[in-house]
């Protein structure tokens, strides 16, 4: 017992002032995200209520805001890996030269996005179902919520920056007010209440844009009238100050791709199951909400990881390091089980609020089944790759772990199973998720070298 003890020690870290700080980024970054999913849980209900065909097309819709997410989340999160080693080692202005590429790169793939969207969105819908009521609602939604990308894509940059330095509570209010605005407008302008047009399905599209557009404005507050630290500014980012470029395209463009092909891989699972019919797109689109709130603190826990990791990097302290890692790895098993436990207990709950077919609820309800007994591998290899990988330097590895694990083993099984057998979704989704094991036999690989630990910075 004195031996195992002994182990514990030299290998985790038992401080309380570490657990305190750890939880000041994972609290305010799991109810970020509990509002930010919570805005897209009542836009399923609200639309659930006018039938599968309503809530698949807005769902449908919402895939190339999920990739913009993936390429916005790689050029943040990227940027972070520096800003959190930059951190470490109390490096302001090269803390705000990161900032200020970052923020380049996001606004002008968004505006890209924007452009493509707004214009062509028959043209992108085609590619995701062949069910021609479905596609010509999910592009009139389309075509309205992509004037929200370029306010999301800003605003969720300097948000996430900011969490490099452990300034994280501001995100949890921008994003609390921005759920009120949004559920707000969506009960306007979807069900036609207080003297607005009834819009149904575009309704949500409007909502969700004064929503992204509040968040903008709120964000631009706080960076000209209460932010301390950093004091970056918008007018920064027409610098031509190249030091760092070299710097932060070779750091994130591992980060970039691996987000964008994890987020290509959602897609394709979408698409995949867009062609099987209206019950499995419906009962996926439940099942995907309901997955992501049960997330957040796994979410919360990556980043702390990331953020810790890498400013104990900056510092120099290389063992320290390792057993922050390592904590961090075992509390994401402890918070996998709570993640499983509620998705289990609030199933029957969460169904009934919906008005769906008794197909899709069936099909929903396996599928939240194997979302919640996949949660601890999901939990540890995301806590890994997202954070310690990341907030490490070790961002090449952690894009051949997760864009590895899931071309060569998700997609594949997913392709079999639902093209190829036509399996119910519920298979589908099991054969996808096998992805999260290999990917924590990969971390567990990784982890056992010292490989993984590396200062990025420029001194």
């Amino acid at each position: 017992m004195e031996q195992l003890v002994k182990r514990f020690k030299e290998n985790f870290l038992w401080e309380k002032a570490f657990f305190v700080t750890a939880f000041s980024i994972m609290l305010p970054v799991a109810a970020q995200n509990v509002i930010s999913f919570g805005v897209n849980a009542m836009d399923s209900v609200m639309l659930g209520t006018l039938g599968d065909t309503a809530i698949s097309a807005a769902t449908l819709g919402g895939q190339p805001f999920s990739l913009l997410m993936g390429f916005g989340f790689g050029l943040s999160s990227g940027g972070s890996v520096l800003i959190a080693q930059y951190w470490g080692k109390k490096d302001i202005p090269r803390i705000r030269q990161v900032m200020r590429i970052s923020m380049q790169f996001v606004f002008v793939v968004a505006l890209l996005f924007t452009l493509t969207c707004h214009f062509f969105p028959n043209v992108v819908m085609s590619l995701f179902t062949n069910d021609l009521d479905i596609r010509s609602q999910a592009a009139a939604y389309l075509e309205l919520v992509a004037l929200s990308y370029l306010p999301y894509a800003i605003s969720n940059n300097y948000i996430t920056s900011l969490r490099g330095v452990e300034q994280v509570r501001i995100a949890a209010g921008i994003y609390g007010i921005s759920f009120f605005v949004n559920v707000f407008f969506n009960y306007c302008f979807i069900f036609g209440k207080f003297g607005f047009p009834r819009l149904e399905v575009r309704g949500a599209a409007v909502g969700t844009v004064l929503a992204r557009c509040t968040e903008l404005v709120l964000a631009l507050c706080y960076m000209y009238f209460a932010e301390k630290k950093v004091r970056f500014r918008i007018s920064q980012c027409f610098r031509k100050d190249t030091e760092l470029l070299d710097s932060y395209i070779h750091h994130s463009l591992p980060v970039v791709g691996n987000e964008l092909l994890w987020s290509f891989g959602v897609t394709v699972t979408s698409m995949i199951l867009g062609h099987l019919g209206s019950v499995y797109v419906t009962a996926n689109s439940i099942a995907t909400v309901a997955n992501q709130l049960a997330l957040v603190l796994l979410i919360g826990t990556a980043s702390a990881a990331a953020v810790l990791t890498g400013k104990t990097i900056g510092e120099g302290d290389r063992a320290r390091t390792r057993k922050v890692a390592n904590t961090l790895l075992l509390l994401s098993v402890l918070v996998a089980a709570i993640s499983c436990s509620l998705l289990l207990v609030l199933r029957a709950p969460f169904l009934s609020l919906y008005n769906i077919s008794p197909a899709a609820y069936d099909s929903a309800w396996k599928i939240l089944a194997v979302l919640a007994i996949m949660q601890f591998p999901t939990g540890f290899e995301m806590t890994c790759i997202v954070g310690v990988l990341r907030g490490g330097g070790d961002t090449r590895t952690a894009f051949l772990i997760d864009c590895g694990c899931q071309w060569l083993v998700g997609i594949p099984l997913a392709l079999l199973t639902g093209v190829g057998f036509h399996a119910p979704a519920w298979v589908v989704y099991l054969g996808m998720r096998m992805e999260t094991v290999t990917k924590s036999i990969g971390c567990i690989l990784r982890m056992r070298t010292d490989s993984w630990i590396r200062n990025v910075t420029i001194d």
